[in-house]
């Protein structure tokens, strides 16, 4: 038709012309690394997240703890022990925890530092192997006090002693660490693509070698004993406390006298008799010889008392003989001083014991499952990411060890518990004042 053009008006496309297409590009092996570690930082980011929290709680728990017991607890043996708990569990705070994290954020890109993996791995073993030798000995501090009150004690100055021999003992069992933990660089099937990855796990020489199974069987073995031998002197003491816990009730019940510790009064000196077929106690530190001053146990100064638990009490009930009726108030003063000291040592006692059940329970699991790092066979590595995640998750129930310590004593130590409340007195008044 006239006038209208029926010319065809090309129709420009927006974007590449289709012989122009190009096809996406190929990840790098740098790329691809990238994309499987954040896999793996996505599936064990909870477990990265639960150690935070240990690490929060443990570094300032264990700060206030080492502040108490060193400044503002009364000199005794328990006190040393609880100090050299609270340093290792601080250190695992600053090392071992930190270090975990690290490990399980760049599991497949650590950082290319031997020295921090190295680190890690020995503060791992120090703290644990530590930790076992220290319980092991209040163990048997806890037996001697409960099951032989009236044979040798473990006096503070040997105590001090003995948190030393823990430490290097514990330094000498982790040595082997530095040498055979360390970077690994490996290979790993990801995406249809090989590519290479690092780790820090065994060090690379030792890839097949027997060396760390057989070093980790040994350092189990050793825990394994202190565990076993911490499990028994327990059951000694709990079976010598609930014994002496009964035959109390009974003498209350019958308001019969006993045949056990006796405290006999005279007018200036006491002296104590013990049947050699009854040695239920607990100690104080206030020696029950003959010729000590009944005064002596009137000093209760809870800042620089000696130790009140290493020397001799009855479990039960302190006995005092009526023999001459006008110092029967203060007898009964010296049987209450004596009860007093008694029950200190039981809640000590039951403090140690819940921590060593605390610590042998996630000790077992962790010796258990570091079979799958240490083995031969590269079984860890062979995990999906999920299971790597619950893998980690019990692998490092072991750190609450080194968190639980100050929530048990905030709970069940009266003189921390006294502590605390001043401190929060302390703080109301400074409020008030400022307000």
């Amino acid at each position: 038709m006239a006038g209208h053009d029926h010319s065809v008006i090309p129709v420009t496309s927006i974007g590449p012309h289709p012989t122009e297409r190009t096809t996406p590009l190929t990840p790098t092996d740098h790329q691809l690394l990238e994309i499987l570690n954040e896999e793996m930082r996505t599936a064990v980011m909870p477990v990265s997240i639960f150690v935070g929290i240990l690490i929060f709680f443990g570094f300032f728990g264990n700060s206030f703890v080492l502040y108490v017991f060193t400044k503002r607890y009364h000199d005794c043996n328990f006190r040393y022990f609880v100090l050299c708990l609270a340093l290792l569990d601080f250190i695992s705070t600053l090392t071992t925890m930190p270090g975990e994290i690290l490990t399980q954020q760049f599991w497949y890109m650590y950082p290319n530092y031997t020295e921090i993996c190295k680190v890690k791995s020995f503060f791992n073993v120090f703290t644990v192997s530590g930790e076992a030798l220290c319980l092991l000995t209040i163990a048997v501090d806890r037996y001697l006090k409960v099951c032989r009150p009236f044979g040798r004690q473990i006096k503070p100055k040997r105590a001090r002693v003995l948190c030393v021999v823990i430490y290097v003992v514990a330094f000498i069992l982790s040595i082997p660490v530095t040498l055979m933990w360390g970077i690994q660089n490996a290979e790993k099937e990801f995406r249809g693509r090989t590519i290479k990855v690092r780790l820090c796990l065994k060090d690379e020489k030792y890839i097949d070698s027997p060396q760390p199974f057989a070093y980790v069987t040994s350092i189990e073995s050793i825990v394994g004993l202190c565990l076993v031998l911490m499990f028994v002197l327990y059951i000694f003491v709990a079976k010598k406390l609930m014994l002496g816990h009964r035959s109390s009730n009974q003498r209350r019940q019958t308001g019969s006298p006993t045949n056990h510790t006796r405290v006999t009064l005279s007018p200036s000196k006491f002296m104590t008799s013990h049947p050699e077929s009854s040695d239920i106690g607990i100690g104080s530190d206030f020696p029950t010889q003959e010729g000590v001053s009944a005064t002596n146990f009137s000093k209760t100064d809870t800042t620089k008392s000696t130790d009140e638990d290493s020397g001799a009490v009855d479990v039960g009930e302190i006995v005092v003989s009526d023999t001459e009726s006008k110092f029967r108030p203060r007898g009964h003063t010296v049987a209450r001083q004596h009860r007093e000291r008694a029950s200190r040592v039981r809640q000590k006692t039951l403090i140690m014991f819940i921590l060593t059940i605390i610590f042998i329970t996630t000790t077992i699991l962790y010796l258990t499952l570091l079979v799958f790092i240490s083995s031969p066979g590269d079984i860890l590595s062979n995990m999906n990411d999920p299971s790597k995640a619950a893998y980690f998750f019990f692998f490092r129930l072991v750190f609450i060890n080194h968190c639980i310590n100050p929530f048990v004593y905030g709970c069940l130590d009266p003189q921390f518990k006294q502590v605390i409340s001043d401190i929060k007195m302390s703080i109301l008044i400074l409020v008030r004042c400022k307000k």
